[in-house]
């Protein structure tokens, strides 16, 4: 028999502007490989991020980890990120391209260190209605 897992995955919202562009390219190559993802003015999204974590059940509790400690934790980062322009605005993304691949990495980064009690196991940011970015740790 193999090894019990149990997971919670919860779903967070946040809108953030970012402009995809490249100092090593002419404006003309930037506006070819980011399309409108490369407006001088930037663009905008409205986030969701699902967040899964795995644990163990506690006997006492029954839950693997409390909803609420969860919210906060995933919140604090949210709220670094909520309504700013994420190339301009959020240190890690002036050095890196705030591409939704980066977005997703960046979250998982953060969450992974502040997370006590339970493993952070996937994420996935929805950036559309028809695109999303996942994240993962091989084991």
């Amino acid at each position: 028999m193999g090894k019990e897992v149990c997971t919670l995955t919860r779903v967070y919202r946040f809108s953030a502007a970012h402009r995809l562009h490249s100092p090593r390219y002419s404006d003309e190559e930037n506006r070819r490989i980011f399309g409108k993802c490369n407006n001088p003015k930037g663009h905008g999204h409205d986030y969701y991020i699902e967040v899964t974590v795995t644990g163990n059940i506690d006997s006492e509790t029954g839950m693997i980890v409390s909803v609420e400690y969860l919210d906060k934790v995933v919140q604090e980062i949210i709220d670094e990120l909520d309504h700013k322009r994420l190339d301009i605005e959020v240190p890690y993304f002036v050095e890196f391209q705030p591409s939704g691949e980066n977005i997703v990495k960046y979250l998982w980064l953060q969450l992974e260190q502040r997370i006590k009690g339970v493993k952070l196991f996937h994420l996935k940011l929805w950036e559309t209605r028809d695109n999303y970015f996942e994240f993962f740790k091989e084991e």
